[in-house]
């Protein structure tokens, strides 16, 4: 069985994207760290105060820019994201997800209206189950 060229053109919305997880540009790290903890969450977009996404805080972040900082109780987020974050629309291709994520070496994408504002979160896990279904119902 293989995968076919109209499952990768699927709009990214069938993944049914999670709901983001917003944090304000300048909370402290340790705050957002819970957050993700609590929620059992690998990133958080974050946001100015008109709620714009202005970077996105990942897993990878913490093990590369916040670990080394001793101090991250008092380091804000702003300091540590990755800003300006490449980003989707419900209505993009699971495949550009795909392209985007292998290229940028990463493993989640925020998902936003056209204002701006994040909607969703798409990670490697949602299309990687959602191909493997997709797979398996075609057996």
């Amino acid at each position: 069985m293989s995968i076919d060229s109209t499952t990768l053109r699927s709009p990214i919305q069938i993944l049914n994207p999670s709901k983001p997880i917003c944090v304000k540009q300048k909370m402290r790290v340790n705050d957002v760290v819970k957050i993700m903890q609590e929620n059992r969450i690998g990133c958080v977009c974050v946001v100015d105060d008109k709620n714009v996404l202005v970077g996105i805080f990942t897993e990878r972040d913490i093990l590369t820019k916040v670990l080394e900082n001793l101090d991250f109780q008092k380091v804000i987020v702003e300091e540590v994201m990755t800003p300006n974050p490449e980003y989707l629309y419900y209505d993009d291709e699971i495949a550009f997800a795909l392209n985007r994520m292998h290229i940028g070496g990463f493993r989640h994408i925020p998902l936003i209206d056209l204002n701006g504002k994040p909607v969703g979160v798409i990670s490697v896990k949602d299309i990687v189950t959602y191909l493997l279904n997709n797979l398996e119902a075609k057996r």
